[in-house]
């Protein structure tokens, strides 16, 4: 009996003892930023949540823009963390969310008196707590509070209205916004009218049956937003309207490409008229920086039309991302890379000159007079490419890449790592990182060594050419080892 009291007892006080630290304390003493690296994982007790809580809130007026970034980063993770904290003991039950946001409300609030983008910073930062959530719905309880309130001197009612577009306030029924959502595509704040495009985006996409975009297949979700969009028009007049008012005045494109399902229409085409007929570069916006150009340079990297056309349109920024995307040789491009290596703008000749180094054993002439490269040809196995960020004078190269001898042809491994034991010594490259995974390059202390093969198995014995990228503040060049 005696011993059962014993084990009963025992499990009792195993039991209030769950998820409870021994120690764990955060390091109050040292520098506050310290705090942003401080694993956050762990049961803390509420004094401690309460420090914690303090300092990061604290940090949000720190001068340096990283160190509120991630102040803020780390203010949502703590609230996911100890909302879902759990232990019997009393000292370590979490404090009532709403009472711990509200106090980070405040701060921000405060805050804005002082930096100007910190309000959009952190909307864009807690747009990714759950919809459903109470932080969710605390959240725009707050944005409802400040657009009632005449008690804030820096925040602007575009400002509060568009983060309520972009949190999703006016995401109800097209019968109840959409007239709205339509008419701030004309406002003068051009974040307001990028929110409200994003809104418009959004509807569309309810538009699109989940089935259509190869979502999982729910019926009530699809019967849900098919209700919500009675009254829109067709998606193709909506797609016109954006057109139109982009090219008005740049700056709501992006915001609804954003969101917006790519079928049912030539995506290609509509991006690319636009990046064409766009009389101003797509404006920097809070909540949706550049969205055209990054996605098109992506979209196009194996499309040598869309590349042509963006050359033609003066868009080389966008067409050099685009050609130079890949990692590996795609003919189709060659000349246009050729032609981009032309360009009075010496960075995208370096880009130009490089890439078709790196991939397409192509030594630009361009490039050479500005010596961003380098062929010394005269080897009896191998052609050898050095890659300069400048001047070449005593810097070392950025990158060194080793070819066969013979135009688009293979050489074997063994061949391979003989010149590169040879100009890229082990006393040079320093020894392997056992840190990192070796995939096709292998890192040591200096730089890496990436083969480059046309074939996905990563041990055959056939190398297209070797990349030596150097990264490292003591000299090295290629030709004193030949």
């Amino acid at each position: 009996m005696d011993s059962e009291e014993n084990s009963q007892q025992h499990l009792k006080a195993v039991r209030e003892n769950v998820f409870t630290p021994e120690t764990f304390s955060p390091p109050w003493d040292s520098n506050p930023v310290d705090l942003l690296d401080f694993p956050l994982d762990f049961p803390y007790s509420l004094k401690e949540w309460n420090a914690i809580f303090e300092t990061l809130i604290s940090l949000l007026a720190h001068p340096e823009n990283w160190v509120r970034d991630r102040a803020i980063d780390k203010l949502v993770y703590a609230l996911k963390v100890e909302e879902s904290q759990r232990s019997n003991c009393a000292d370590y039950q979490p404090c009532p969310t709403d009472q711990r946001i509200k106090s980070i409300f405040a701060a921000i609030t405060t805050q804005t008196l002082h930096t100007s983008n910190i309000f959009e910073v952190f909307c864009s930062k807690f747009k990714f707590l759950e919809k459903e959530s109470l932080f969710h719905r605390l959240l725009l309880e707050w944005l409802n509070q400040l657009a009632a309130s005449e008690d804030h001197d820096t925040l602007t009612q575009e400002a509060i209205v568009a983060a309520q577009l972009f949190l999703g306030a006016y995401d109800s029924t097209w019968q109840a916004v959409g007239t709205t959502l339509l008419e701030l595509l004309d406002h003068t704040d051009l974040n307001l009218r990028a929110c409200a495009a994003y809104q418009i985006g959004k509807f569309c996409s309810k538009a699109v049956s989940r089935k259509d975009k190869g979502w999982d297949w729910d019926d009530e979700k699809d019967g849900q937003d098919q209700q919500s969009i009675v009254g829109m028009p067709p998606i193709n007049v909506l797609l016109s309207i954006i057109r139109t008012k982009e090219l008005e005045r740049p700056g709501v494109a992006g915001a609804f490409w954003s969101v917006i399902p790519k079928v049912g229409f030539d995506a290609n085409e509509w991006l690319l008229n636009i990046l064409e007929n766009s009389p101003e570069l797509e404006p920097d916006i809070p909540y949706f920086p550049c969205n055209l150009g990054f996605d098109a340079h992506e979209r196009f990297s194996r499309d040598p039309n869309a590349v042509r056309r963006l050359i033609d349109a003066g868009r080389v920024d966008i067409a050099i991302a685009a050609a130079t995307d890949e990692s590996c040789k795609i003919d189709a491009l060659e000349p246009l890379l050729i032609e981009l290596g032309y360009d009075d703008d010496p960075e995208i000749v370096r880009l130009a000159s490089w890439h078709l180094a790196y991939y397409y054993h192509y030594q630009h002439p361009r490039g050479a007079e500005l010596e961003f490269i380098e062929l010394i040809s005269e080897l009896s196995e191998i052609d050898l490419f050095l890659l300069f960020s400048e001047k070449k004078d005593t810097t070392s190269p950025y990158a060194v890449v080793i070819y066969p001898k013979e135009t688009n042809q293979t050489f074997s491994r063994s061949i391979a790592q003989k010149w590169i034991d040879q100009i890229f010594p082990e006393a040079i490259r320093g020894k392997p990182r056992e840190d990192l995974p070796f995939i096709a390059s292998r890192w040591y202390q200096r730089g890496y060594v990436d083969y480059h093969l046309s074939t996905q198995n990563m041990e055959s014995d056939s190398i297209d050419n070797v990349i030596i990228g150097y990264r490292s503040k003591l000299p090295w060049n290629p030709k004193q080892f030949l």
